[in-house]
């Protein structure tokens, strides 16, 4: 009697392996074979919990097979370890760093206030919204102010 991992090997392992080939075949040569079988593991993880639900899979074959592909490619994992941060996402919480001559670090990022290259506060301590606001009312512009 044939196993459900042996139908899995007859009906989709060649499938998923060519189709998971071409959809990473643009990717880094030290990320491509990881991918191909990440989106093996992904494809024979559904099949066995569709199996277990009482459904055949081999109907669905290649919208499982496009689902296991669009799993790895949003960098998700079936062994649960951690996905790549994303350092040039504001949600990864990471601060991108510069590194000067000798290797310091320093940072980066616009919004830091430990980023020393932007002096955040005005020469005379007023609240820059209140200036701007000033400067609306009386139909000045910066330039006017500072030349003056």
């Amino acid at each position: 009697m044939e196993t459900e991992q042996d139908r899995f090997m007859r009906l989709a392992y060649a499938r998923t392996v060519a189709a998971a080939r071409k959809a990473f075949r643009s990717w880094h040569i030290c990320k491509r074979e990881d991918a191909v079988q990440e989106a093996v593991v992904k494809m024979l993880d559904q099949w066995l919990r569709l199996v277990q639900r009482g459904g055949d899979p081999e109907p669905i074959l290649g919208g499982m097979i496009y689902h296991a592909l669009m799993f790895v490619r949003y960098d998700r994992k079936v062994a649960g370890r951690a996905r790549r941060p994303d350092v040039f996402d504001y949600r990864s919480g990471l601060k991108q760093q510069r590194l000067n001559g000798q290797g310091y670090a320093s940072p980066s990022d616009r919004s830091d206030p430990e980023n020393g290259w932007i002096d955040w506060r005005l020469a005379s301590g007023d609240d820059p919204a209140e200036v701007v606001a000033a400067l609306e009312v009386t139909g000045l512009t910066l330039a006017d102010l500072t030349a003056a």
